[in-house]
């Protein structure tokens, strides 16, 4: 089992990676593009075959941006269920390392109150069919605008000086097959460019914009547990927050996770930070790596009092299958928490719960 979760960490790792990758090459293709058109239109500037290449580059660049539009509005990914309620799998949650987090609508009913906007979506719809329709009707008239086209390029780009007039050479000719070549290179390029590579990023950010939903949600089960704890996290430390999570009508599951998290601050309080996170094992909490990422450093509390009292080898061999089990399913459901349980293993931070597992190579391998 434990081979398996490795094995996903490590897909989901270079998931990451890889959307990284494209999006850091989109933005060096439009970088280069626009270094190029730049370029060109330099050349333009001279005479002779110098101006004829940047005049030419001109226009398949033109070509390639308007290409490059059509093909990204024509393969926009859509947004399935953007109605439904259903929160989709979460990738990212707020760190764990300040004593106290204040959930955003702690004062307030737990119901979304953003969405996704779908402008984009719907404007590559309207788009692409006006287009698709206007194209239709217009098609006839192409080779008449391709002639214009050709009259421009004869009467504005008279670059060659020949038996004593300017001409504009080949350009009137080859002009309108560069502007076609343009048009479908940047329309394929774009269109199989968004379609394989940007709609993974599209559907990236779905994922981190609904995953609040998922912390939101209100807690169904052990609601007085966990506010009996916030009342008494309230008393010690003089906690706001955990004093209207006490008293509040309903609590979501980040008000939950608020209160594990400042039980890992409370002397000895681990035991009880784990009893009550064991108490979300069978709610949505276990689809956040924050509430893995709490899970590991509880168990790694209790791993090191076990290696400071001088308990069995059997009890500390629990408590590490815990921590490494629960750091596994953190990296795994967001892969940017390897930093942060790496930051536990310093001995000298005061955030500190995972300093047995520095040396520790299983738990490294999961940081890889």
């Amino acid at each position: 089992m434990a081979v398996n979760n490795f094995s996903e960490t490590e897909i989901s790792a270079r998931e990451a990676e890889e959307r990284n990758r494209h999006a850091v090459l989109l933005a060096i293709v439009g970088a280069t593009a626009t270094a190029a058109t730049l370029v060109f239109m330099a050349f333009a500037q001279f005479g002779g075959w110098v101006a004829a290449v940047g005049i030419g580059g001109l226009i398949v660049f033109v070509g390639i941006s308007i290409g490059g539009l059509l093909g990204f509005l024509f393969s926009v990914p859509r947004i399935l269920a953007k109605d439904s309620p259903s929160p989709a799998p979460p990738v990212t949650a707020p760190t764990a390392s300040s004593t106290s987090t204040v959930s955003a609508s702690t004062a307030l009913k737990r119901e979304r109150l953003l969405s996704s906007n779908t402008n984009l979506e719907r404007i590559s719809e309207w788009l692409t069919t006006m287009l698709v329709g206007v194209g239709l009707t217009q098609i006839g008239s192409l080779d008449r605008a391709f002639g214009q086209f050709s009259y421009f390029l004869s009467r504005k780009a008279q670059v060659f000086y020949l038996d004593g007039h300017y001409s504009a050479g080949a350009l009137p000719a080859v002009g309108p097959f560069l502007l076609v070549c343009g048009l479908v290179s940047g329309f394929i390029f774009f269109y199989i460019y968004t379609r394989i590579y940007l709609s993974p990023l599209f559907q990236h950010v779905e994922e981190v914009l609904f995953s609040e939903d998922v912390a939101m949600e209100r807690l169904e089960t052990a609601v007085p547990d966990f506010q009996n704890a916030a009342a008494s996290l309230a008393v010690d430390s003089d906690n706001l927050f955990m004093a209207y999570t006490s008293a509040a009508n309903e609590i979501s599951i980040d008000d939950s996770l608020n209160v594990i998290q400042n039980l890992l601050y409370e002397p000895e309080s681990y035991n009880k930070a784990i009893v009550l996170g064991n108490k979300l094992v069978k709610t949505p909490a276990v689809k956040l790596a924050r509430y893995w990422y709490l899970m590991a450093a509880a168990y790694g509390q209790r791993h090191h009092a076990l290696k400071t009292t001088g308990s069995s080898e059997k009890e500390r061999l629990v408590a590490r299958r815990a921590v490494l089990d629960a750091a596994r399913k953190a990296v795994r459901l967001n892969p940017s928490y390897k930093a942060r349980l790496d930051e536990l293993t310093d001995v000298n931070s005061y955030d500190n719960d995972l300093q047995d597992f520095a040396d520790d190579m299983e738990f490294s391998r999961i940081l890889t």
